[in-house]
């Protein structure tokens, strides 16, 4: 709570953003540090000019404050069920910790759990979908979710609600949506999601970046798309024109280095030039169904992997609790369904080939893979 509290009180300091607190965090070790630094150290991270050094140490002064305000603060997040992670909490979502600007704070409502969201994929796309578009985003989201993978959007009109609202009412689904805001997770916008709004606090999950009770903003829906992207392995993208918001979080998962799949749309429609866009400039994956995606994020799976094709389907399957080397053993197998030979298995492990077959033989007791002729082994589907 001490941390918390000295890191909120850093992003209401002027001209610090979720980078540059993040730059001193790392260099003093946590927001209270960095207030017990000097002039001169504090100016010696990178963008923090001597003028914003001094700016950070006179606002220390009315630090005490902003403590009883701090405390009526939590008392209100308690109150509506929010949660306030900061970066530095074990229960943060891994995959935005390893973006280049993460949110140093993040606000929570609804059904979180770390673990919700290890395997996730984004869906945004235009606030006017055509039929085409609705029944795109319907199927993606049906099918991931059926799969076990979160569907994370921006809440928004259109293909970012048609997703919510397909994974909240599919019978099927093992996994839950989450809506990325641009204000307060207190704040229903837009005001016509009120009902989608309530059942996501029941089933789903609601995160922001920005304070309780924060009024959506123009300028922080651009902001928030990094987040989507940053959730997620992969981000779909279904219409958009060529400057739809969309885009914007196609761009930011391309600097995240994360995947992005675009569905192709008719090239006399206005709301798939961007989409067809990304695809003609080899900036996303032309994606027409499920297999598309996984067969460029299996291996990136936690817990779950690419088990097996039938023709055009490819599945995923959960991966059993297993020791030291049956992991090592069956990592070797991640990134390929066809048989591995001993040799290749024990050099990819770093086993010798006489505990490699050990650790085979246990794995093939467990029903986890099985031995073909030529010492060759594969996963059993």
């Amino acid at each position: 709570m001490i941390e918390l509290k000295h890191l909120l009180f850093l992003t209401k300091i002027d001209g610090l953003g979720a980078v540059r607190i993040k730059r001193l965090i790392d260099r003093f070790g946590n927001a209270a540090g960095v207030f017990s630094a000097s002039v001169k150290e504090l100016s010696e991270i990178e963008n923090i000019s001597d003028k914003t050094a001094k700016l950070i140490l006179k606002s220390y002064g009315s630090f005490s404050e902003f403590e009883s305000t701090f405390e009526a603060y939590i008392e209100k997040a308690a109150e509506l069920g929010i949660s306030i992670l900061s970066l530095s909490d074990s229960k943060y979502p891994e995959l935005l910790k390893r973006i280049y600007d993460p949110p140093v704070i993040l606000y929570m409502r609804g059904k979180y759990d770390p673990a919700l969201l290890l395997n996730s994929v984004g869906i945004v796309g235009t606030r006017k979908p055509t039929d085409y578009g609705r029944k795109m985003a319907e199927k993606f989201a049906e099918e991931l979710s059926t799969a076990g993978i979160a569907v994370i959007s921006g809440f928004a009109r259109g293909v970012d609600t048609i997703a919510h609202k397909t994974v909240l009412k599919n019978r099927n689904s093992s996994a839950i949506t989450a809506a990325v805001f641009g204000c307060g997770v207190d704040m229903i916008y837009p005001p016509e999601n009120k009902a989608l709004y309530d059942e996501m606090c029941e089933k789903g999950l609601l995160i922001s970046e920005y304070e309780i009770s924060a009024f959506p903003d123009a300028v922080n829906f651009p902001k928030r798309n990094r987040i989507i992207s940053g959730l997620s392995l992969g981000t779909i993208v279904i219409e958009s024109d060529v400057d739809g918001g969309a885009l914007i979080t196609a761009r930011t998962a391309l600097d995240q280095s994360r995947e992005v799949f675009a569905v192709p749309g008719y090239v006399t429609s206005k709301v798939s030039r961007g989409t067809n866009g990304l695809i003609k400039n080899g900036q996303a994956k032309l994606t027409e169904n499920l297999d598309d995606i996984l067969v460029e994020i299996s291996n990136k799976l936690t817990g779950m992997k690419l088990s097996g094709v039938n023709g055009n389907s490819v599945s995923v399957q959960a991966i059993p609790e297993l020791n030291g080397n049956e992991k090592l053993i069956y990592d070797t197998f991640l990134m390929t369904i066809e048989p591995v030979h001993i040799d290749m298995i024990s050099e990819k492990s770093g086993l010798n080939i006489s505990d490699s077959l050990v650790t085979l033989l246990n794995l093939e007791f467990k029903g986890v893979v099985e031995q073909l002729p030529g010492k060759r082994f594969k996963i059993k589907n």
